[in-house]
């Protein structure tokens, strides 16, 4: 069994291991009866408990729970009836949820005797749910009924305050659905480390906007650019494609085996950082900017502009399924517009595995592209000083000359 985060599982031992009795009996005049029958002089329970607890339960099958209510004692007592009392008593709410392993899991042939994934809920459910839950199956099948149960902290304001409607610091989902669209509020839930509180303010979802719109733009160019473009018949073979065609393709490989791993650890918030990288770093100040010329100005059937066309063909399958778990609807939105057949839905497809890289053993391999990029960081800090000094109007203007030890 996996707790996530890891402290999650010192929390419930501890919990189990100091928990008093529990009282599964409840005074209320809604829930799930007991179904229980106690003798009027010796309040014992009815010595065929069980049995009748199997027929009460057979006619709520057919006649919902108010059967029980509706029940006459002597339907099931017969002449026991007038020795006996019908327990108003209800079970603890929690008795209901800790046993859903048995109501919703096992009654499914797919699924019974096998544990359910996981368990998802906040922090405080250690003592609720997680706990009744794992007592009830151990008591009934002598483990626990999940693999997994993963734990979230509570939303708070931006300050850190505890949200409250009389403060006024409350954040609408709904509201914030309306104003800046699903993907974006999905964007922040994603983005934010969900062991912890989870902070949420207007500045926030302005930077979770900000954030989105970079992928947005990466994605859109790449669709714009893929204008005209078959992969059927304008894909060109790896080896025959442009170094730094292949060497964008091997950063998409890259970042794939890091977002895949993240989502694996359900680290959601890598996820977007990773993703974000990839968009701004890789891709949007470098790979993106510096092709420009070769897809406006090449032949449009030329090898140089089709290895680029190749290139961004690979990274907008790629990316288009890192987005969709999180990004749902981009994601559908930019899948429709990738040229190639392609099932219905992003969702239901696999990861792409299209993606390749750089040999070692190539001159310009991937350390060979790492120095150059470092390289090209200190002459922009070059010329970045010279534009502050007037001394160049933008970088087009300015001739690099590089000296090696």
């Amino acid at each position: 069994m996996q707790w996530i985060p890891d402290w999650g599982q010192a929390r419930i031992e501890s919990m189990v291991a100091n928990r008093p009795d529990w009282c599964i009996s409840r005074q209320r005049t809604w829930g799930v009866p007991m179904s229980l029958f106690v003798h009027k002089d010796t309040e014992e329970l009815h010595p065929r408990t069980l049995e009748l607890m199997e027929e009460v339960a057979k006619r709520v099958e057919v006649d919902g729970i108010q059967a029980w209510w509706d029940l006459d004692a002597k339907e099931i007592l017969g002449d026991e009836a007038d020795q006996y009392v019908k327990v108003p008593d209800t079970l603890d709410v929690w008795f209901d949820s800790g046993s859903t392993h048995s109501s919703v899991v096992d009654v499914r042939p797919e699924f019974a005797g096998h544990a359910a994934d996981m368990y998802l809920e906040g922090s405080d459910q250690h003592r609720g749910w997680f706990m009744s839950s794992l007592m009830i199956s151990t008591a009934m099948k002598g483990k626990a009924p999940y693999r997994q149960v993963l734990t979230h902290g509570f939303t708070v304001d931006g300050q850190g305050r505890k949200m409250s409607k009389s403060i006024g610091n409350t954040v609408s989902p709904q509201d914030v659905m309306n104003k800046l669209g699903a993907d974006i509020l999905r964007l922040w839930v994603a983005s934010t480390d969900y062991t912890g509180e989870m902070a949420v303010s207007d500045e926030i979802l302005k930077r979770a906007a900000d954030s989105y719109r970079r992928i947005r733009n990466t994605a859109r160019f790449l669709l714009a650019n893929l204008n005209g473009f078959d992969p059927a018949k304008d894909m060109v073979k790896p080896e025959e494609m442009v170094v730094l065609d292949r060497w964008a393709v091997g950063c998409a490989k890259a970042a794939q085996e890091d977002i895949l791993k993240a989502y694996e650890a359900y680290d959601f918030h890598e996820v977007v950082q990773r993703l974000m990288r990839f968009c701004s770093v890789e891709m949007g100040s470098f790979y993106l900017d510096i092709i420009k010329d070769r897809q406006y100005t090449a032949k449009a059937d030329s090898v140089a502009r089709r290895s680029c066309q190749t290139a961004l063909y690979h990274i907008a399958e790629a990316l288009v399924r890192w987005m969709a778990p999180i990004l749902s609807f981009t994601a559908d939105e930019v899948w429709g517009y990738l040229p190639g057949e392609r099932e219905k839905y992003v969702f239901t497809g696999e990861w792409y595995e299209g993606l390749f890289g750089l040999a070692d053993s190539e001159a310009m391999n991937d350390a060979f592209w790492d120095e150059l990029l470092k390289v090209r960081g200190e002459v922009n800090k070059v010329i970045e000083q010279a534009r502050a000094d007037k001394k160049v109007g933008g970088s087009l203007e300015a001739a690099v000359t590089l000296y090696a030890e």
